[in-house]
């Protein structure tokens, strides 16, 4: 129970404990199953269920613990197009500037850093491939193999 509700939200103290709280009510009414095996002839393996139930709740609370406050991290358009062109400080010269959950229109005009020099010239997009290119229409090379 912990771990999905993990996968859905990304827990603050407050409702880590609240999940916590709320799997040990699960918990406890899984050992109170596990108590009722007996009925059924299960004495030899109760022990052994209890203590992977409960094994099996440290581990996720565990796991759970480790996700307190923890963000994906998303790599935004410019951050990713900067390092695969090896290039600083990119811009889009455009009144919204640069989108950062999808790419800019194609032939987006944009400025930025190469080396030492400044550099004006444009966004190439192509369904969902970028490139930029120079003033003098020269295409950049990626730097990532």
């Amino acid at each position: 129970m912990a771990s999905i509700l993990a996968q859905v939200l990304l827990p603050s103290k407050g409702s880590f404990l609240l999940i916590l709280v709320a799997s040990l009510l699960v918990l406890c009414f899984l050992l109170n199953v596990c108590q009722n095996l007996t009925v059924l002839g299960w004495e030899k393996i109760q022990g052994l269920v209890i203590i992977v139930i409960i094994a099996a709740w440290a581990v996720g609370a565990l796991w759970l613990s480790t996700r307190i406050g923890v963000e994906p991290q998303y790599e935004t358009f410019v951050e990713k197009t900067e390092r695969t062109f090896g290039v600083s400080r990119l811009k889009c010269e455009t009144l919204a500037g640069c989108p950062s959950d999808k790419l800019p229109e194609d032939r987006t005009p944009a400025t930025w850093v190469q080396g030492d020099r400044y550099v004006k010239g444009w966004i190439l997009v192509d369904n969902n491939k970028v490139s930029l290119a120079g003033s003098h229409g020269i295409l950049l090379t990626s730097k990532e193999s």
